[in-house]
């Protein structure tokens, strides 16, 4: 392949190219979820030495002329943000800016675009924009890939895209969480980890991977208790995942993780994960903020290993409950998974909280609520499962809003003694004994 150059290239070395957007490039599509997401990046590292934001593919058609194949979403939001911050020092004179665009859908973006640009840094002197923009241009990098020949560049791109491995959720993540790591921990730590993370992507027997820990449970549960749609995770909800990192700011209302992380530390406490591992055991909580870096690592293991011991090994606490009740003909259908991932996010959530008290009983409860929907609907899909979850009177606010473990037990969950739909007579049969006094079995 005819790659030219491989290299790290400052925003400023970059946009002083002569970068242009050829015609067969798609519009400008960037919402302002996208720019003010790329914005709150560039601010939360705005004190580090230097912040890589991704990489760009270039296609040098003559000597100095460079079309962009990929990566113009992000270099036109760029180019906005710098004209933006020195539009009073004329700073910036990019030639993306002499680009005449056709499109109504890029005019439009553009502008709604520039408006939210402004209205981020509405509040700030000029001193402090020169600042900003001396850190974007200077210190942000991107790994630029410029290639000879159009078509192979075509490949090169689609190649990335094919694979996936730019665009998983969890990749981006790994490499939002380990950036965090790169000033304030061991290389050995950042290596542990970052093995952790590999293995648990394609993990060995029957364990959880990482797109179902954190995309369809995770994910679900931190979305539904704010009333939010859980039903996909995509790279585009990456930032339900992105927190705070200590030691970069000092709000009153961090103070207590500041206060716990240094308790471990000094008592050097450890949990041993699942294949001999150990890592310094933090008190997490599936809905808490979460800490960049090492701890979200720590987070995401400490959830895999939750998951087995509720749900898959020998001896887990819930098995018997598992197989007894979410096991039956046809249980394998679509809709029927997805209820049953419904009740193991419900589980998830309550023994996060409360622990094994009431374990067995709270999962009645869990099982009436969940269910309930298999009997109600003919066919479920992962909309009707949303709804039900997000919604303001859901089993998951009520967990969240529980002080003990009794209103869990005293919280009645929706049920029609009149079934529409015989489809599931074990579930209708479940829910009946359950609801008719079987919660003392």
């Amino acid at each position: 392949m005819a790659i030219i150059s491989y290299q790290v290239q400052t925003i400023s070395d970059l946009l002083n190219l002569a970068l242009t957007i050829p015609e067969y490039q798609r519009p400008y599509k960037w919402d302002t979820r996208h720019v003010n997401q790329l914005i709150d990046d560039i601010l939360a590292y705005k004190k580090k030495t230097r912040y890589r934001l991704g990489t760009v593919v270039l296609h040098q058609e003559k000597e100095v002329k460079f079309n962009i194949v990929d990566g113009q979403q992000r270099l036109l939001t760029l180019t906005l943000i710098c004209t933006i911050l020195g539009e009073n020092q004329k700073t910036v004179t990019s030639n993306l800016l002499k680009t005449r665009f056709t499109s109504p859908v890029s005019i439009k973006k553009l502008k709604n675009n520039t408006q939210v640009i402004y209205s981020r840094f509405a509040n700030l002197d000029n001193h402090d924009k020169q600042q900003l923009l001396s850190f974007i241009l200077n210190q942000c990098e991107l790994i630029t890939i410029t290639l000879d020949d159009l078509n192979e560049a075509f490949q090169f791109f689609d190649s990335q895209n094919i694979r996936g491995k730019a665009l998983a959720p969890h990749d981006l993540l790994k490499a939002y969480h380990l950036r965090e790591m790169m000033d304030n921990t061991e290389q050995i730590d950042r290596i542990k980890h970052v093995e952790l993370w590999e293995q648990s992507i394609n993990p060995y027997n029957n364990l959880p991977n990482l797109n179902t820990i954190i995309g369809e449970f995770l994910f679900r549960i931190r979305c539904w208790i704010e009333g939010d749609c859980g039903i996909q995770f995509s790279r585009h909800h990456i930032d339900v995942f992105k927190g705070i990192s200590l030691g970069d700011i000092n709000y009153p209302y961090i103070n207590p993780m500041y206060i716990t992380d240094n308790a471990i530390k000094n008592d050097n406490a450890v949990l041993v994960n699942r294949g001999s591992k150990q890592y310094q055991s933090y008190p997490f909580q599936i809905d808490q903020v979460l800490i960049n870096g090492k701890h979200f690592f720590e987070y995401i293991q400490h959830y895999i290993a939750m998951y087995c011991k509720l749900f898959i090994d020998e001896d887990a606490l819930l098995k018997g409950f598992m197989d007894k009740y979410t096991v039956y003909e046809n249980s394998n259908r679509k809709g029927d998974r997805y209820v049953k991932n419904l009740f193991m996010c419900t589980i998830l959530y309550y023994y996060d909280k409360f622990g094994d008290v009431e374990l067995k009983q709270a999962a009645k409860i869990c099982y009436c609520w969940s269910y309930f929907l298999r009997l109600k609907l003919q066919l479920i899909s992962m909309q009707s499962i949303d709804n039900h979850a997000k919604a303001a009177n859901s089993l998951f606010r009520v967990i969240r809003k529980a002080l003990h473990p009794q209103q869990i037990l005293n919280f009645i969950p929706p049920y029609n003694t009149k079934i529409r739909f015989k489809n599931a007579p074990s579930v209708e049969n479940a829910i009946k004994t359950m609801i008719n006094g079987g919660r003392d079995e």
